[in-house]
């Protein structure tokens, strides 16, 4: 046995470490677990409604007096009002405008073909995919352009599988 395994005192610390070290890792389950149930009780009240046959809305939604709960904060579709460099101003259908930041790393198309950024111009239609920043602004990672005589997706229309 090694010598420094014979002395108490340091076996009796690495047995209090690895007792520390078993309870953080349980504690780090039950809170993964936890936050899990949390989850899916979360989702399954917000979708209560659904499942047993209420109103599409939920229950109330019209007496609440309030449109949407949350702005859609991954993406948006509407109408280019500006292009100033890498920063983009869309009107969105749901009538809020939102700055929209490319770089080089987003991915713009057109049908099949690519895009760079300084060919997008005002009054083009789109559809945005990215993620929010701290100050509100929405970083793109895809960008779709599409034809001005074709309609855009709804964003309560249903798709057929």
């Amino acid at each position: 046995m090694n010598p420094v395994f014979k002395n108490a005192k340091i076996r009796a610390a690495l047995a209090v470490f690895g007792g520390v070290i078993l309870l953080l890792a349980a504690f780090q389950a039950g809170i993964h677990v936890g936050y899990r149930k949390a989850g899916f009780a979360y989702q399954w009240g917000e979708n209560y409604h659904r499942v047993f046959g209420g109103p599409g809305d939920g229950f109330m939604r019209e007496a609440r007096g309030r449109g949407p709960d949350f702005m859609a904060a991954h993406g948006i579709f509407g109408t280019i009002l500006k292009v100033d460099g890498d920063e983009i101003v869309i009107a969105g259908q749901d009538g809020v405008e939102r700055t929209v930041v490319v770089d080089a790393a987003t991915e713009i198309r057109g049908g099949r073909e690519r895009f760079a950024a300084a060919a997008l111009v005002a009054d083009e239609r789109v559809v945005v995919i990215g993620e929010p920043d701290g100050s509100g602004r929405l970083l793109a990672k895809f960008m779709r352009v599409f034809p001005k005589d074709e309609p855009l997706p709804s964003p309560r229309q249903k798709f057929r599988r």
